[in-house]
């Protein structure tokens, strides 16, 4: 593992630990500002989820407003995603890094000292449209790594990815019951949100990360490494034809409408199968585990912190193995295999609690496979010169699927029971296991 390489994974890590710190306190959050009241972002958003919940009872309505909340930041990278991941094939990785590092650093400010709902989605806004910056580490990591090694680059950002989702609710859940006004005296004369050791915390982390591309993170742009301006070839001018050509496009996702883009458009449309099942299944298991286990809060975050285990296990030491020796589509197609025997023994067995983890660790295994190897076959269907465009495209559609699965699978789960979920769960992985044998039938091809 080079210098880089590690820099990066320990970018993602502190991008997603500083993020998931409020997970944990996204429903008492959500009740205190219910109290606060009349602030009109909170009316909106809190008439909206009445809609949405109708006669469900309160604990729905929570549940979808914390819906809303996080559906707006997923919107948000989705738009900005591949703008950053364009940007950065221009400008470089290092400026849109310590761009949108000091970016998410001026959220977590505006968070601290969030005293209305307003200003605490205002924070949310610029953490969401900064939160894009991950298709550029992953760029980053492309750039960094051989053909052969790209898997393992890409396990080495999910590893990261899931290390910080493990360790981000469990610091905010641990320093729920302290405010900064009772560790710092000095400080009880100042208005800080609810929670506000939590987001100082978050503050914390994106500052030591945005030091961390600021001072020892290197550039990796292929175009800006190279410092032989003699190589000005006719390959490298018809790049910069490219490059004119697609800095027209309004947004870069619209790049994918032509059929130049066919190849990336067919693995990020698998992509957003996925995520839009597994996100939304992973938002369900809080309540099943709660109502048909009778698990505590503590015990829930046992079992994510067993699930989180077991991925950064896979793709930070399996998946770097099987690099360079398995396909990355062979590795997708049995990473669903796993998946879809996990829904299927959630949906088929009784109420046990060892068949429970059972299948938990076949969903774990199967959603550690699929991150890592699917990022890594969009990053080989793409040219060096537009990895992070391409990978901002991907992963946009990662996040459209996040921003919607968390409230379509809350109505299903509410209204229909946890069944119905897992039904829907297995028929997405039958689809995208079967797109992935019908690309593993073609021959590979670059995209533009």
């Amino acid at each position: 593992m080079n210098k880089n390489t590690l820099i990066l994974f320990l970018i993602v890590f502190g991008d997603m630990m500083g993020f998931s710190v409020i997970f944990p306190l996204f429903p008492e959050t959500i009740r205190h500002y219910i109290q606060i009241g009349n602030d009109p972002i909170f009316l909106w958003i809190y008439q909206m989820a009445e809609s949405l919940a109708g006669d469900e009872g309160k604990a729905f309505l929570i549940v979808l407003f914390g819906g809303i909340l996080g559906s707006i930041y997923s919107i948000l990278q989705f738009i900005f995603s591949p703008i950053w991941g364009r940007l950065s094939d221009t400008v470089g990785r290092k400026p849109i890094l310590l761009f949108t590092s000091l970016g998410n650093l001026l959220g977590y400010i505006v968070w601290l000292f969030s005293a209305s709902f307003t200003s605490f989605v205002v924070s949310r806004l610029i953490t969401g449209a900064m939160g894009g910056n991950i298709s550029v580490a992953s760029a980053s990591m492309a750039d960094s790594t051989s053909i052969k090694d790209r898997a393992k680059g890409m396990g080495m950002i999910g590893a990261g990815i899931g290390l910080g989702f493990v360790f981000g609710p469990f610091l905010g859940g641990l320093l729920s019951g302290i405010e900064l006004g009772q560790i710092f005296p000095a400080f009880q004369s100042i208005t800080f949100t609810i929670f506000s050791a939590s987001a100082c915390v978050s503050l914390l982390i994106a500052f030591f990360t945005f030091l961390l591309v600021g001072i020892i993170y290197k550039e990796t742009l292929p175009k800006l490494v190279s410092n032989s301006s003699s190589d000005k070839s006719s390959s490298s001018l018809a790049n910069d034809k490219e490059n004119a050509e697609y800095k027209k496009s309004i947004h870069p996702i619209f790049d994918m409408f032509s059929s130049r883009f066919r190849n990336l458009f067919s693995i990020s449309f698998i992509y957003l199968l996925f995520i839009f099942s597994f996100s939304g299944f992973e938002f369900c298991l809080n309540f099943f585990l709660n109502t048909e286990f009778s698990f505590t809060p503590k015990d829930i975050g046992l079992t994510f912190l067993f699930i989180g285990s077991i991925i950064i296990f896979i793709q930070g030491g399996v998946v770097r193995r099987l690099s360079g020796k398995v396909a990355e589509v062979k590795i997708a197609i049995v990473g669903t295999v796993f998946l879809s025997l996990g829904y299927l023994g959630l949906l088929g067995f009784p109420k046990n609690t060892g068949l429970l983890f059972l299948f938990l660790g076949l969903l774990s295994v199967g959603s550690a496979l699929l991150h890592p190897s699917l990022s890594s076959i969009a990053s080989l269907r793409s040219s060096a010169n537009h990895q992070g465009r391409n990978l901002g495209i991907f992963r946009a559609f990662g996040s459209l699927a996040r921003a919607f699965a968390p409230l379509a699978f809350a109505i299903a789960y509410f209204q229909k029971g946890p069944y119905l979920v897992f039904v829907v769960c297995i028929g997405f992985s039958l689809a995208f296991g079967f797109l992935l044998l019908v690309i593993r039938e073609h021959k590979k091809e670059k995209i533009a």
